[in-house]
C-alpha cells in the first residue's frame, strides 16, 4: 500500500510539473510575440517634418541690446526771475513753435518801474530841449553883439559876456543830452526787463510735461515750468563692448524694434561713437540717430522702449535652417534630409545665426528637404515618414 502511495504521488506531481511548463511555455509564446510586435513598431518609419531649403533670406551679424529712445532735442523750460505765475497757456501734448508765448508772470511791479522810467526820459528830453533853445538864443546873442561891436553900438565887454553866456548854455545842452540819454537807456533796459515775466518756447516742438502748474504758482529760475522736446529728430544710447568698437562705423545701419509696435522694423543710423572706453564695464558709448518722420511717420513717442540692432554685415539669399534642425557632433554640425524616404545625414558648415535661424554656407542646396522636428533620435539610414 505504501508503495501504491508513493506512485501515485510521482504521477501526481510529474502531471503538475507538465501543466506548469505548459503554461509558461505558452506565456512566454506571448510575450514574444508582444517582443516582435515592438521590434516591428520600432522598426516602423519614423515621423518627421521637414522644410525646402531655399536661397530666399536675408540674414545679418549684428549688435542687439535694449534701448529708449529720446529727443535729440529736449529742453527744460525755466523762467528768467522769481514771480508768481499769472497764466500757462499751453498743456501737455500741446505743439509749440519757437518764439510762441506760452506763460506770463505777474507783472505789476515791472510796469510801474516802465511808467517812472519812461516819465524820467520824458522829463530828460523836455529839459534837453530847454537847453538847446537857451544855446542857440545865446549864440544870436554873440551874434548880434559881435555886429554892434563892429558899429560901434556895444562894447568889448558886453560882447565877451554873451560869448561866455553862450559857452555856459551850450555846455548845459550837452549835460542834459547826457541825462536824456541815460534815462532813455535805462527806460529802455526797464522795458526790456518786462520780457523777463513772458515765457517763450525755445523751439519746435511738443510739450512732454507741464508740472501741472496752475495760475498762482511760485516759480523762480530754478523751477522748470515746461518740458518741451522735438519728436521729429529721435536718438538712442547703446553701450558697445570693448571688443566691437572699431567694427562700428558713423553711419552704419541700425535696425529698432519697439514693445509698443510689435512686428514693425524701423531704420536708423550711427550718427556718434565716444572716444571713450569705460573701465568700469569696458564698454563704450554709441548713439543712434532716427528720423521719426520720414521712417515711422511721427508715430514714435521718446521714451518708448524697445531693441536695436546694429548691422555689420548683411547676406541676401541665403540658405537657412531652423536652429532646431541643427545637430553637433565631434567633427562640427549635421543636419538631416529627406531623399527616396529615407534619412540622411548630412555634414554642413554654418554662417551668421539670425533669431532662430542659421545660415548654411556648405552642405546643403536649394530644394533640398530638411528634417526639421523629429530628427534626435536618427542617425542616418532609417526610414521616415514626412508629416508636414
Amino acid at each position: 500500500m505504501k508503495t501504491t502511495g508513493k506512485v501515485i504521488l510521482t504521477i501526481a506531481v510529474l502531471a503538475a510539473a507538465a501543466a506548469a511548463a505548459r503554461y509558461y511555455s505558452g506565456r512566454g509564446s506571448l510575450f514574444a510575440a508582444k517582443s516582435k510586435e515592438q521590434k516591428t513598431q520600432t522598426a516602423a518609419a519614423a515621423i518627421v517634418k521637414t522644410e525646402k531649403a531655399a536661397a530666399d533670406k536675408t540674414v545679418s551679424e549684428k549688435i542687439v541690446q535694449s534701448m529708449s529712445i529720446e529727443a535729440e532735442k529736449r529742453v527744460k523750460v525755466l523762467p528768467r526771475v522769481t514771480g508768481r505765475l499769472l497764466s500757462l497757456s499751453v498743456k501737455t501734448g500741446d505743439r509749440v513753435r519757437r518764439g510762441q508765448q506760452v506763460g506770463v508772470l505777474e507783472h505789476e511791479q515791472q510796469d510801474a518801474l516802465i511808467l517812472s522810467a519812461s516819465a524820467q526820459a520824458a522829463s530828460a528830453r523836455a529839459d534837453s530841449e530847454k537847453a538847446k533853445a537857451q544855446m542857440e538864443n545865446a549864440k544870436t546873442n554873440v551874434e548880434r553883439y559881435r555886429r554892434l561891436e563892429k558899429e560901434g553900438f556895444s562894447t568889448k565887454q558886453q560882447l565877451d559876456a554873451m560869448e561866455t553866456e553862450y559857452v555856459s548854455m551850450s555846455a548845459a545842452y550837452s549835460a542834459a543830452r547826457a541825462k536824456e540819454r541815460q534815462y532813455a537807456a535805462e527806460s529802455a533796459r526797464v522795458a526790456s526787463a518786462k520780457d523777463d515775466y513772458i515765457i517763450r518756447a525755445p523751439m519746435d516742438g511738443v510739450v512732454l510735461d507741464d508740472y501741472s502748474l496752475t495760475a498762482g504758482a511760485m516759480i523762480s529760475p530754478s523751477s522748470p515750468v515746461l518740458d518741451i522736446a522735438d519728436p521729429s529728430r529721435l536718438k538712442a544710447t547703446m553701450r558697445i563692448p570693448e571688443s566691437k568698437i572699431f567694427a562700428v562705423k558713423t553711419g552704419m545701419p541700425v535696425r529698432l524694434r519697439f514693445d509698443a509696435l510689435p512686428g514693425e522694423t524701423f531704420e536708423g543710423s550711427v550718427s556718434r561713437i565716444d572716444q571713450y572706453v569705460d573701465p568700469a564695464t569696458r564698454t563704450s558709448s554709441v548713439e543712434i540717430f532716427l528720423d521719426n518722420e520720414r521712417h515711422a511717420g511721427g508715430r514714435l513717442r521718446p521714451g518708448m522702449f524697445g531693441e536695436a540692432a546694429i548691422i555689420e554685415r548683411e547676406y541676401t539669399n541665403a540658405v537657412t535652417v531652423p536652429e532646431g534642425a541643427l545637430h553637433s557632433g565631434d567633427n562640427g554640425f549635421y543636419i538631416f534630409i529627406v531623399k527616396d524616404g529615407k534619412a540622411g545625414m548630412r555634414a554642413v558648415k554654418t554662417g551668421v545665426k539670425d533669431g532662430a535661424r542659421v545660415q548654411i554656407t556648405e552642405g546643403l542646396a536649394p530644394g533640398e528637404e530638411v528634417i526639421v522636428f523629429g530628427g534626435n533620435n536618427l542617425t542616418g539610414g532609417e526610414e521616415v515618414s514626412v508629416r508636414n
